[in-house]
């Protein structure tokens, strides 16, 4: 039988097609599939293309695709689809080439290249950023040679980002990150564009295109199920092409609990689906096996719901995926016991009557409150005794001995107001969930747990996450960035009874946002110490973006009626190039968003949603800081980035120089998190005076 593949840049040209002829484009490209050999296909050669192993074919008077077929040979690949004359002209100037180190398939566009390094006026002559790296390293690393003196011509690393683009995205990748001056052995370790042991067959199609590399941007076709799932959704290419560090982590077989870091966007919820995926068809043999992905937010978990009933097929089945809080309690109802949450207004409540009823008392709540979660909870301490004797080690504030017994007191209060209505805590909830476990150990049908948001985790949650994972190879897998830990505090899994050693990957290439949007939101965390969740610092270099674009605008104005209209100018412009879809305005709190940026759309018609539990709606977005976790968007407007609204005003933070260091930094990471849901353009806007992390 033929090979069949179709290119990643298929896919975005068919996307463009009008949606009157998309109908078209697809019954061609199923009967291609079917046949690529019937003699209804007429394969025409152009004459002036750069590459003899291009055909075109008529798909009707107007459209014609571009098919990737040497003279010899049973592969056929569709590689672009459009009007008669671009797709001429595209395929013109592209070249389809094996790689003779490497033996990917890779596509070249020497023209645009070459436009990309026209040498600028005014400068003389001088090293290029890469004139240490001799010619033969630098074709070790996938450089096809015809492109070797557009890269020797590069002399800033801001050209090379403009380069990359047109750059085959394995030589890309290495380039900048020997440009940002990672050593070549980092370098080979981070890409999978390794030189063979054998010599490259280079007309050997077949093979090539089941390269690593080749997978990240073509994609064979064996079934009609899998084409239409293509057809149906061209520009959600996360479900089909994966970078080769993904898909090796997606299917690697580990020898205990594995850990998968990076920064946002770099595709570490992808990763996950398509690993829980994978363990669904390989471990779930029975029909009660199940994979168990689980989040912290159920945002986060709906998202992932969703996703992943368009990634799957029948192995969806066999997932579950649930947020941590919500399976506690659904697992304990299922045991006989149900829980009474306390709501955050009962919790501070309780709280302050523990408060009212103590003597000489020397701490606010909020600084009570965290010496509950951070050393009681984290400690598992249940009488004073203990609590007298335990370390405080991270805590900002000393106590000594008779502060300590006051303060027990006072949870002792607190615990008595709970039980005296009946009602729990999470952190309560979480531990009675835990014990059980451990004590019952009941039969769970769980093959493997996947643990997005791991950063977000408290101490407690993770000794669940264990007790509910299966031991031995494959039960967990986590992915996490602590740039993005807006919720929690550091926890180290190992003090968690989760050994990670040896099982920890960093992901480094944003797929998600420009260079430029990349590099201004990492400058907001400039002094944040980034821990890889297991208490070790680790480094953010090799952190790069393969998009390029604009950068972000900081729009400042002397009041809120002025931001109000510059908002509102910058939407009016926004619209004309933009779905409305494309647009989401954030603003730090909901009482923000609703009273100074909602009116905005209103007077002006604009049609939008405001997102809360769920998505649907039409028209510009509008979100706190919070809810946009986990989602992306091609314009972001940052609203109200002020000072007292980043960071926001905690009266529980200020007693102690460690709880207050803590809340900035969730804060930084919470702007972070904001401004990294842009794909394409960020706008930044305040009154009055700015946020000090605009500084």
């Amino acid at each position: 039988m033929p090979t069949v593949a179709i290119a990643s840049d298929f896919l975005d040209a068919f996307a463009r097609v009008p949606r009157a002829q998309q109908k078209k484009v697809r019954e061609f490209t199923e009967k291609f599939k079917t046949d690529p050999t019937s003699s209804a296909i007429n394969y025409e050669k152009i004459h002036s293309v750069k590459d003899p192993k291009v055909r075109t074919v008529r798909i009707d008077q107007k459209y014609r695709a571009v098919v990737l077929h040497p003279d010899a040979g049973d592969v056929y690949v569709l590689v672009w689809v459009d009007n008669h004359d671009e797709a001429m002209a595209w395929a013109e100037n592209r070249s389809f080439e094996i790689n003779p180190v490497t033996g990917a398939l890779q596509v070249v566009s020497v023209n645009q290249v070459q436009e990309a390094v026209q040498p600028k006026t005014g400068r003389g002559k001088r090293a290029g950023v890469l004139a240490q790296f001799d010619d033969e390293l630098l074709l070790s690393f996938a450089v096809p040679s015809v492109l070797l003196p557009a890269v020797r011509a590069v002399q800033e690393k801001e050209e090379l980002h403009a380069l990359a683009k047109h750059l085959p995205a394995e030589a890309a990748e290495a380039l900048i990150w020997l440009a940002e001056e990672m050593p070549p052995d980092e370098v080979r370790k981070a890409v999978s564009a390794q030189p063979g042991k054998e010599p490259v067959d280079t007309t050997d199609l077949a093979k090539a295109l089941d390269h690593p590399d080749s997978r990240r941007r073509f994609v064979t076709v064996h079934t009609d199920d899998e084409l239409n799932a293509m057809l149906d959704a061209p520009l959600e290419k996360w479900r089909i092409f994966l970078h080769p560090t993904q898909e090796q982590l997606v299917s690697k077989n580990f020898n205990g609990p594995a850990k998968i870091i990076g920064g946002a966007g770099t595709g570490k919820t992808v990763v996950a689906m398509h690993r829980a995926r994978h363990l669904a068809k390989v471990s779930c043999s029975e029909p009660n096996d199940r994979i168990l992905f689980t989040t912290y937010t159920a945002n986060l978990a709906q998202n992932v719901e969703q996703n992943l009933a368009n990634l799957c097929g029948d192995e969806r089945e066999g997932i579950e995926i649930v947020h941590l809080h919500a399976w506690a309690v659904r697992f304990m109802k299922k045991q006989g016991v149900e829980f009474k949450i306390a709501t955050n207004e009962e919790l501070d409540k309780f709280w302050q009557d523990a408060v009212i009823t103590a003597e000489d008392l020397e701490f606010d709540v909020g600084f009570l409150k965290q010496e509950w979660e951070q050393v009681v909870w984290a400690n598992e301490i249940e009488d004073k005794a203990d609590y007298l004797k335990v370390s405080r080690k991270g805590r900002g504030q000393t106590l000594i001995r008779p502060q300590r017994a006051r303060v027990w007191a006072i949870f002792e209060n607190y615990l008595n107001s709970l039980n005296a209505q009946g009602k729990h805590d999470w952190l309560s909830v979480i531990r009675q969930t835990r014990r059980f476990i451990e004590r019952k150990k009941p039969a769970l049908p769980y093959r493997a747990v996947i643990v997005d948001e791991a950063q977000d985790f408290h101490a407690e949650e993770w000794k669940l996450i264990r007790a509910i994972s299966p031991p031995g190879p494959n039960g967990l897998f986590l992915v996490g960035d602590a740039h993005q830990r807006i919720y929690g505090v550091k926890v180290a899994l190992r003090n968690c009874g989760i050994n990670i050693q040896g099982r920890s990957t960093q992901l480094r290439i944003n797929y998600r946002t420009t260079e430029q949007i990349r590099d201004w939101a990492m400058a907001l965390l400039h002094g944040v110490e980034i821990d890889d969740l297991d208490d070790q610092k680790v480094s953010a270099q090799g952190y790069i973006s393969r998009l390029f674009g604009s950068k972000p605008e900081v729009i400042r104005c002397p009041s809120l009626q002025e931001e109000q209209r510059a908002i509102g100018q910058r939407l009016k412009e926004l619209i004309e190039q933009s779905q409305l879809e494309d647009i989401c305005l954030v603003a730090r709190t909901n009482k923000l968003l609703r009273e100074n940026y909602q009116p905005i759309l209103k007077d002006m018609g604009i049609a939008h949603t405001l997102l809360d539990k769920n998505q649907e709606g039409k028209g510009v977005r509008l979100a706190t800081m919070h809810r946009v976790k986990g989602l992306e968007f091609p314009v972001m407007i940052l609203a109200g980035v002020n000072a007292g609204s980043i960071p926001l005003k905690l009266s529980s933070a200020e007693s102690d120089p460690v709880a207050r260091g803590e809340h900035e930094d969730r804060e930084r990471s919470l702007l972070f998190v904001a401004a990294t849901r842009a794909r394409d353009m960020l706008i930044v806007t305040c009154w009055g005076q700015p946020s000090p992390f605009l500084s």
